[in-house]
């Protein structure tokens, strides 16, 4: 957007009416030079830390380690990294196992439980100790030595016994479940030994002592090179730090001109409002004005330009002719002596249809030419002339112009008939005049004037 959108746009001629509108909002334009000037700074300042981050990357070149020494100790990290990984995949191992004896014995000890709550409700722990007693009452009854009462005893007990022993069937199968579980868990901590790799936790130890000796052998270098990796670190700090200054001055500045942009949108939408506002109202006062000015063209009396015409063509051709007194005010020239229609052009009369107009058939008309002598005073005399505005006014009503003096009262006849028979119709065709305009009016009321309205634009 270019810096002439600062300003708002110039008021719209309104009528007089819309004259008070609201004073324009003056929008001014975010200027983005102090957001440059201080971008520009903040990539100095950025060029200044990538020279001391250079100065920092010689320093550490300078202070490099013997290479020997360097490959010793690359060979000896990338077998450490080796070592670590297997211990890593061991101790991995370890705990796969780990879990894996933890919910065996979970199993494990939930059997128990369901074999020792079968178990507490009597003294027997196994089939045979069952087995064992139910032959010793078998063995005693079989005697003959025990009473009747104690013979019903023991024949009572073998039963509920051997129905123990039936129960004691599906602890068998629970208790042979855990010997499984007992034997798995024993393989397992036999694997998890195996994977307690003294070797390779050798190994590490040896080859960490090596490094470590390398190590303190350079120790100074690596110190000085590890200090300038924290400068080189701390410079990269500033450096992201000052690009973050400059995200944000941008991100500031394109909110505030996106703002700008909000805001002249709404500035030029509130112009446009108030245009299309005076537009319509303009329109109705033209609307209103031309209703007036309709109304009042059609309540002038009919034929009033025609009355007034013949009563001038009436005392132009009948000396002692007097016009009567008018009752209401003419629009027209009557006044003036004699008629002009030289101003006129293309003015259509309105005449009732029943309007009988009388007449006469023209003969040529030609003016006297001027002679010598007494011919010339002889042909003077009988020489008879009409005015031209005269023959336009007659024109106009379409009577004919007398062409010679003997025809003058003819033309007056013809002429007080017309006055007559307008006269007659002149109120009725005024009522007429006003229920069209009326009709009109309703009518470009519903319409909408944008047509005309561009039309006079255009001509303007």
């Amino acid at each position: 957007m270019s810096a002439d959108s600062s300003s708002t746009a110039k008021a719209v001629p309104s009528s007089s009416s819309s004259s008070s509108s609201t004073q324009r909002k003056f929008i001014k334009r975010p200027d983005d030079k102090a957001m440059k000037e201080e971008v520009e700074s903040l990539k100095k300042e950025i060029k200044k830390l990538d020279l001391t981050n250079n100065e920092l990357n010689a320093q550490i070149q300078k202070l490099q380690i013997d290479q020997k020494v360097m490959d010793e100790r690359n060979k000896l990290q990338a077998e450490l990294k080796v070592l670590i990984s297997k211990q890593s995949s061991a101790k991995n191992e370890r705990n796969n196992i780990n879990d894996q004896i933890k919910s065996i014995d979970a199993s494990m000890k939930k059997k128990i439980a369901e074999i020792q709550q079968q178990t507490s409700k009597n003294s027997f722990k196994t089939v045979g100790e069952i087995d064992a007693r139910i032959d010793s009452l078998d063995k005693a009854i079989d005697a003959g030595n025990l009473k009747l009462a104690d013979e019903r005893r023991y024949v009572k007990e073998m039963s509920a016994l051997r129905k123990l022993r039936k129960d004691f069937g599906s602890i068998e199968k629970i208790q042979t479940l855990i010997d499984q579980d007992k034997e798995k868990i024993a393989e397992l901590k036999k694997k998890l030994q195996g994977t307690h790799n003294k070797e390779v936790q050798a190994q590490f130890e040896t080859i960490q002592k090596k490094l470590d000796e390398i190590n303190e052998s350079n120790k100074s270098v690596i110190s000085k090179r590890n200090k300038i990796y924290d400068q080189r670190s701390e410079i990269k700090k500033q450096k992201d730090a000052k690009y973050d200054e400059i995200r944000k001055l941008r991100s500031d500045f394109d909110a505030k001109f996106e703002n700008f942009k909000k805001q002249m949108e709404q500035e030029k939408l509130k112009r446009d409002e108030e245009y299309k506002a005076q537009q319509a109202e303009r329109k109705q006062a033209k609307l209103k004005q031309r209703a007036e000015q309709e109304l009042a063209d059609a309540s002038i009396p009919a034929f009033t330009e025609e009355i007034n015409s013949i009563h001038n063509l009436l005392s132009y051709f009948d000396p002692s002719y007097v016009k009567p007194a008018t009752k209401t005010a003419s629009s027209t020239n009557g006044s003036s002596a004699i008629p002009s229609t030289t101003k006129n052009q293309a003015r259509v009369i309105e005449f009732p249809e029943d309007l009988v107009i009388v007449k006469k058939e023209q003969d040529d008309f030609f003016t006297g030419t001027k002679k010598k002598g007494k011919a010339a005073k002889k042909h003077h005399k009988k020489n008879f002339t009409v005015a031209p505005e005269i023959i336009v006014a007659l024109s106009d009503l379409t009577i004919p112009y007398p062409l010679k003096e003997e025809d003058v009262a003819e033309t007056i006849k013809t002429l007080k008939e017309t006055l007559e028979a307008l006269q007659e119709k002149q109120e009725e065709q005024t009522k007429v005049n006003i229920e069209r305009a009326q009709a009109k009016i309703a009518k470009f009321k519903e319409e909408d004037f944008e047509d005309d309205e561009e039309d006079e634009e255009d001509q303007e």
